[in-house]
């Protein structure tokens, strides 16, 4: 299933990259919750339209650290624009995701009550990273507020080996 939705994701690639078009181009950041790593995260990204209809978004996020876990994601979406009710927009997304996972024990527990001295060693050096990449199925809105900036809301599910998380969240988008 995911070999599917990831042939889908690079068929919507093709397809934008056969149509180019010089397009509208935006900036923008984000603050969103992960679902798995229950945290939130703050993000980047960039918007550039492909033609009137197809944006690809490339961006970062980063998953403040929670119970000794941290993660990153660095995504590459494609929307699918579908204008509605005059400044918003709605859309369906689909694209990769690459994704980092760590976990560090010494972060992970809190007062041990007087046993650090004992187990401190352990747990300082008690760690494990993971990367993995995957696929991203979603949507979103976007409220245009002025003839620049944007406002919007975003929720996608990353299929990912091991640690599928939906990210929900709001985008804030300067358009230049």
């Amino acid at each position: 299933m995911k070999k599917f939705f990831l042939c889908v994701a690079a068929s919507l690639f093709a397809v934008a990259s056969v149509n180019a078009q010089r397009g509208e181009k935006s900036a923008g950041v984000s603050l969103g919750y992960g679902s798995e790593i229950k945290s939130i995260g703050i993000g980047a990204r960039f918007n550039y339209g492909i033609t009137d209809r197809i944006r690809v978004t490339p961006g970062f996020t980063y998953f403040f650290p929670k119970d000794g876990f941290s993660a990153w994601e660095t995504n590459a979406d494609v929307h699918y624009l579908f204008p509605v009710a005059g400044k918003a927009t709605v859309y369906p997304l689909a694209g990769l995701t690459f994704t980092g996972w760590k976990f560090d024990a010494g972060n992970a527990f809190g007062d041990l009550g007087g046993l650090e001295d004992v187990f401190g060693d352990y747990l300082d050096n008690a760690s494990s990273d993971i990367t993995r990449f995957g696929v991203n199925l979603g949507g979103g809105i976007q409220y245009r507020l002025t003839g620049k900036l944007s406002i919007g809301a975003e929720a996608k599910y990353s299929l990912v080996s091991e640690i599928d998380q939906v990210v929900a969240g709001a985008v804030l988008t300067y358009k230049f």
